[in-house]
């Protein structure tokens, strides 16, 4: 399962909110699906790491599915 909370984390400590990148590089859809932790793509992924200069695991981290 994807889990988006490093970057919650992560735009916390940069005192910020994860609506401050839409319009710069995330849609308002892509916006709601990383708040529901769905599949984005990588070059999503990609985009935000390279906008808040951080790794991908300061963004994004995979945990196993609870069964």
């Amino acid at each position: 399962m994807i889990d988006f909370s490093p970057l919650r984390k992560t735009l916390e400590e940069k005192d910020m909110v994860i609506s401050d990148m839409r319009d710069e590089i995330l849609h308002p859809k892509t916006i709601a699906k990383i708040n529901r932790n769905e599949d984005v793509n990588l070059s999503t992924v990609e985009k935000i790491c390279l906008f808040l200069n951080v790794p991908i695991d300061k963004v994004v981290r995979i945990v196993p599915d609870e069964k």
